[in-house]
């Protein structure tokens, strides 16, 4: 009786705990207002048509020069992803300047993925 009434609480709390699941990869505190609408709008996009394509992207947030960005990658884009500074601005890179930012960016952490992102 007594490990039958352990099992059942461990059930519940990881139950609970899994419940609980975020949206967001990273504390919800370290997400730009601006990157959380975007994701709500994905978001509500992917409910209203499936067919969209969203479930197969996300937002990755790297640290570049002691800053923090956040690039959008959709399997199905054919481009390279486009990168926004932490204030929601688009970052625009000549060619080298591009490299340097690939070459040097580190700290990879995704901020969402959709349910069908296939990291590669």
């Amino acid at each position: 009786m007594k490990y039958l009434k352990l099992s059942i609480f461990l059930l519940l709390v990881v139950f609970t705990i899994s419940s609980c699941e975020k949206d967001y990869l990273i504390p919800e505190g370290e997400v730009p207002d601006w990157l959380k609408e975007k994701i709500a709008q994905d978001e509500k996009e992917m409910e209203e048509n499936p067919q969209s394509g969203l479930d197969i992207a996300a937002w990755i947030r790297y640290k570049y020069k002691n800053r923090y960005y956040f690039e959008y990658h959709n399997l199905l884009m054919s481009s390279m992803p486009p990168v926004y500074d932490h204030d929601g601005a688009i970052v625009i890179f000549n060619q080298e300047s591009y490299q340097e930012y690939n070459n040097d960016k580190c700290c990879k952490e995704f901020v969402w993925k959709g349910p069908s992102y296939i990291e590669y």
